[in-house]
């Protein structure tokens, strides 16, 4: 059971859904826990499951996040619609 008091607007769920059927991959990064990501990422569409281990890299906490980033250098990240240079 996840109890984060985290709430979801209405129309995220289906914006996200939009998003995906074209073609974007929408990912949720969180500074809080990676459960806190995974169960907001679960209520918004983004995963199936809170359990989904395939989906890696769609939920992620900041450390993960900017290894990611750090990886890729010189590639910006869209990130709150500015780009994010490593």
């Amino acid at each position: 059971m996840y109890n984060t008091g985290a709430c979801v607007c209405d129309e995220v769920p289906a914006a996200i859904a939009e998003c995906q059927r074209a073609g974007i991959t929408v990912r949720l990064v969180t500074g809080d826990a990676l459960s806190t990501a995974k169960f907001v990422a679960y209520k918004c569409g983004i995963l199936r499951s809170v359990d989904d281990d395939d989906s890696s890299e769609l939920a992620l906490d900041s450390r993960r996040f900017n290894e990611l980033i750090r990886a890729r250098p010189g590639r910006p990240v869209s990130y709150r619609r500015s780009p994010v240079v490593p």
